[in-house]
């Protein structure tokens, strides 16, 4: 188990098994980024890659928050402990928006970044975080 839900939502339960069978070495996700060897952002080689997303570590919490700033386009966060969601992106993301946000936030958590928040093209080809949370519905 890589998640632990502190949240009562069933959306984020199903957003979890969903996230649990990608992080898997026979996924449709992982085989493709094994023959990914272009990343950026310190992320090392697919294998590397592969090796620190497949890592048996301790679950990983989520938490939902309310952002401060109403504008905010921010829709969750790691922050060193826990995953946290805004209940606004909770509120209006579907299934699929869902679970590349939880595999954006654990990609942190396994200790990928990609410099400053501020989306990108490179991010998102090159950045695991952005990477995976931008190619979820090919894999689910």
């Amino acid at each position: 188990m890589r998640f632990k839900n502190c949240i009562i939502s069933n959306e984020v339960n199903h957003a979890i098994k969903q996230v649990e069978k990608l992080l898997n070495v026979e996924s449709s996700m992982i085989k493709e980024l094994q023959s990914k060897n272009d990343w950026r952002f310190n992320s090392g080689t697919s294998g590397e890659v592969i090796v620190k997303l497949l890592e048996e570590r301790e679950p990983i919490s989520i938490f939902t928050y309310r952002p401060w700033n109403p504008f905010t386009k921010a829709v969750g966060y790691f922050d060193g402990k826990a995953i946290h969601i805004s209940v606004k992106a909770l509120e209006s993301f579907d299934f699929e928006r869902l679970c590349g946000l939880l595999l954006h936030e654990y990609a942190h958590y396994c200790g990928f970044n990609h410099a400053n928040n501020f989306k990108s093209k490179e991010k998102s080809l090159y950045s695991v975080p952005y990477y995976l949370s931008d190619n979820i519905t090919k894999w689910i």
